[in-house]
């Protein structure tokens, strides 16, 4: 299952939400501004990540943000 780092009325984050679901792929998200994920936002900032969506593959790996996903879609479309 893939992991969205997200905010609340991010269109980007939306777009990275609806890519994964019409490729059919399952995903959870994870608000940062929910006050019970502050401890996520504290580590984005100590890995100098200041946008979301930031998305992870079900193997953990880091994949980036929305750009970088929609490239791995259109290179990997499975």
């Amino acid at each position: 299952m893939f992991t969205i780092l997200t905010r609340s009325q991010c269109n980007f984050c939306d777009s990275a939400k609806a890519l994964l679901h019409s490729a059919g792929h399952r995903f959870n998200t994870i608000n940062v501004q929910h006050k019970e994920n502050a401890w996520v936002l504290q580590l984005m900032l100590k890995a100098d990540l200041k946008t979301v969506p930031q998305v992870f593959k079900p193997s953990g790996e880091y994949i980036g943000g929305y750009t970088e996903l929609s490239q791995l879609m259109m290179d990997n479309p499975e």
